[in-house]
């Protein structure tokens, strides 16, 4: 019961957080060129982006989840390795999904942090890009 208890705290403070988050905007990344709303994108491809993002907000949420889920397992006094496993592949599964998403968009180039520019921290993580 306090495992339980614990664990829906922990998924009520990240959505709290990911809303705080989400209402100060777009935070397409920190790199160099200020993340994906750079100024050499067209007014199409903003929208575009815009509109990618409000369709994998789903699955941004679903990895949220599963991140504080893997977290709880994790530190477990004993972890249950099996189910740690099984829960990166359905995190895998769910990255997989959003980068197949972006390519159906027309959303090419973007790696793990999906952001534009240089070195920065994207949204979903860190990474390297350039397009």
């Amino acid at each position: 019961m306090k495992k339980t208890i614990s664990i829906a705290l922990a998924v009520v403070l990240v959505a709290a957080l990911v809303t705080g988050a989400m209402a100060f905007g777009p935070g397409y990344g920190m790199g160099k060129d200020h993340g994906m709303m750079a100024s050499n994108l067209t007014p199409e491809q903003t929208q575009k982006f815009a509109q990618f993002q409000k369709d994998i907000l789903p699955l941004r949420q679903k990895m949220l989840q599963l991140r504080t889920e893997l977290m709880a397992l994790r530190t477990q006094t004993t972890p249950d390795w099996n189910a740690i496993a099984a829960k990166q592949k359905e995190m895998v599964d769910v990255r997989t999904e959003i980068q197949k998403k972006a390519t159906e968009t027309g959303i090419t180039g973007f790696g793990h942090g999906l952001y534009r520019g240089n070195k920065g921290m994207g949204m979903m993580g860190m990474g390297r890009m350039g397009m």
